[in-house]
């Protein structure tokens, strides 16, 4: 089945042998979404490998899915390793994470009441 290229925001309908198949194809970005069959694939450009261990290098992420009960810093606060930055509540128990290293916080993306997922940015220790 061939699927064309389409520009932002189109949809092309996906042939094979000139017979209609009834999917769909359409690029928002560097991301394109095929629908085929009832289900939807979802393609993105994947960041390099050096551009993801120099982000991952800083970002703290929830250990497991949950709320956030509590934020103990804020952006630009000096830190120091092992100091609890995030009260993080999951399975009816409160887990805390704690900073790895010494550094000032930074990109704070975590606040009190909000669920997140496993592996979610919370903050940026840097």
């Amino acid at each position: 089945m061939k699927v064309r290229d389409v520009g932002t925001g189109e949809t092309r309908e996906a042939r094979s042998g000139g017979i209609p198949r009834g999917a769909f194809a359409a690029r928002a970005g560097d991301v394109a979404w095929v629908f085929y069959g009832g289900e939807t694939w979802r393609f993105a450009k994947a960041p390099s490998r050096a551009a993801r261990a120099a982000e991952e290098e800083h970002a703290l992420t929830a250990p497991m899915p949950g709320r956030i009960l509590a934020v103990h810093v804020a952006e630009g606060d000096r830190v120091e390793k092992g100091q609890v930055l995030v009260v993080l509540e999951a399975m009816k128990m409160e887990h805390a994470v704690k900073s790895p290293r010494a550094g000032v916080v930074a990109g704070l993306a975590a606040e009190p009441g909000k669920m997140v997922g496993l592996g979610d940015v919370l903050l940026d220790v840097a």
